[in-house]
């Protein structure tokens, strides 16, 4: 349980950190990743029989969050969006493996949807940091490679 309560603080940190100091691209992820989180929490089927079947609205809000990700790093003048996109899609991935060969095993199946959850939160802080540097550096930080 321990581990739950300090990635919910992780995601606070660093999604606060996007939110406060971050360009439109790391508010956007920022603010997305804090939306998937609570939509995940909500969406567990009940613990005793949580990740023997699909989790088929967790499987809902991961393919919503690869969605928006991808759209990020299409547009974005940033090189770590793609690498956030390419994570969630190793989460979407271990759904679509429970959902073609069901007798995966319960715990690889629970740990391949979460662990890449952490160097996400990873990447979004090191993403924010060189964009505050970039903006102490030379003034501005353009966020979207193509015109709006």
């Amino acid at each position: 349980m321990l581990r739950v309560y300090a990635f919910a603080a992780l995601l606070l940190v660093t999604s606060g950190y996007a939110l406060w100091r971050g360009g439109a691209p790391e508010r956007i992820v920022g603010g997305g990743l804090l939306l998937a989180y609570a939509a995940t929490v909500l969406s567990w089927s009940p613990l005793p029989s949580r990740f023997y079947g699909l989790e088929l609205n967790v499987f809902v809000v991961d393919v919503a969050l690869f969605a928006m990700l991808m759209a990020v790093a299409w547009r974005a003048d940033r090189g770590w969006p793609l690498l956030v996109a390419a994570l969630q899609l190793d989460a979407v991935g271990a759904h679509v493996v429970k959902l073609v060969a069901p007798e995966t095993i319960r715990v690889a199946y629970a740990l391949l949807i979460v662990v890449w959850s952490w160097p996400t939160q990873m990447i979004l802080a090191v993403g924010t940091w060189r964009h505050v540097s970039r903006v102490r550096a030379i003034g501005s930080d353009r966020s979207w490679s193509m015109s709006e």
